[in-house]
């Protein structure tokens, strides 16, 4: 197979998608028709990728079917919002669920990708958190800054659709971010035992929590309602506390704490260590954790989120943290830290960063939502 070179991380320069609209529909269609070219290059990088995962094309739209199904039942406006997308970039709904619904799909193949490194700290007041999103080198052009927001309509005294900033993939209405109520969203994946296609999208779990949570308690309620197929970790923050959600398929189980959490990628809570799997052979989820817990004993609490960043600093021959392909490697075998990021929700900052700390964050950019 033909595959262009990918383009360093920390070269990429994303663009940012804004927009305001009271009406999903034109949330959607404005999404669909503004980032159409990036939701077609999404996409064939995708169908690459599956094809690659040895996933066949028929399976891959029966998973998606499936997902938009679930996602349907659970959350009709989050369905017809993906629908305006399909409809904005003229495509069938079926191709923006095949972007939208990648992790269920990708539970058909033996192996996951990547692995991701994630640390909060939480204390009354000011808890913050940051992580490194590690991915597909090669899909490293294909994620946009995403400032999404409502207005309010007529009948309405305030917007129906809570204003958040982060980062999505391109056909995504949201991924990993921080609301106006001061709740933030970071997302590592997992592999479990029973893992299925055909569930809620885990990225439509995270832009629900995005556009409605205004408390812990409500982004809690959201993610514990989606029923769920595939295992993921995701870390809710707010100024005042940090809470780890580890999803394993249809199973849910909470993480909480003072202090330092930390998350690679493979389970933690004593309930669901037991199905739990590697994401692949020589996976370092393990090694990561080890070495992030060694990172911050006898460390005093941050003062900002750019010490969580020292933490999630590794360089050559340490556990990659900081995560570059290896010289030569080929399509298929190389993964890189896509995009870094900060989460300060006592400010409502956020802050974005192609590439890793390692790379020294020179395009970094922090946005007050």
């Amino acid at each position: 197979m033909t595959t262009a070179e990918f383009v360093p991380a920390a070269e990429i320069e994303p663009e940012t998608f804004t927009v305001r609209a009271s009406d999903l529909r034109e949330r959607g269609l404005r999404r669909g028709q503004e980032l159409r070219e990036g939701i077609a290059r999404t996409l064939a990088g995708y169908r690459q990728y599956f094809a690659h995962l040895q996933i066949a094309e028929a399976d891959v739209a029966t998973a998606a079917a499936a997902s938009l199904a679930a996602l349907r039942s659970w959350d009709v406006e989050g369905s017809e919002e993906i629908e305006a997308v399909a409809a904005g970039a003229d495509l069938p709904i079926i191709d923006v669920m095949t972007i939208v619904a990648r992790t269920e799909i990708m539970t058909m193949a033996p192996i996951a990708p990547t692995e991701c490194s994630t640390v909060s700290y939480t204390r009354q007041g000011s808890s913050m958190a940051a992580q490194n999103w590690d991915w597909v080198a090669d899909f490293s052009t294909l994620w946009h800054v995403n400032d999404v927001g409502g207005v309010p309509s007529p009948s309405a005294d305030r917007p129906d659709q809570l204003r958040h900033i982060g980062f999505a993939e391109y056909g995504m209405p949201g991924k990993v971010g921080l609301n106006e109520a001061g709740v933030g969203v970071l997302l590592n994946i997992l592999k479990h035992t029973g893992d299925e296609p055909g569930g809620v999208p885990i990225h439509a779990v995270l832009e629900r929590v995005l556009s409605r949570a205004r408390t812990l308690a409500e982004a809690l309620e959201i993610i514990h309602s989606a029923p769920t197929s595939s295992s993921s970790i995701i870390t809710v923050i707010t100024p005042d506390e940090a809470v780890q959600v580890e999803i394993a398929n249809t199973q849910k189980r909470e993480r909480r704490g003072e202090g330092y959490l930390l998350h690679t990628n493979h389970f933690l809570h004593p309930d669901l260590e037991p199905g739990g799997l590697e994401l692949r052979p020589g996976a370092t989820s393990r090694a990561r954790y080890d070495h992030l817990e060694a990172k911050i004993a006898d460390r005093s609490g941050p003062e900002t989120t750019a010490d969580l960043l020292q933490i999630l600093t590794s360089g050559p021959g340490e556990p990659p943290v900081c995560c570059a392909p290896e010289p030569g490697a080929v399509y298929g075998d190389r993964s890189a830290t896509l995009v870094t990021v900060q989460i300060d929700p006592a400010n409502r900052t956020i802050e974005l960063a192609p590439g890793s700390p390692a790379d020294g964050l020179g395009r970094s950019q922090r946005f007050t939502v």
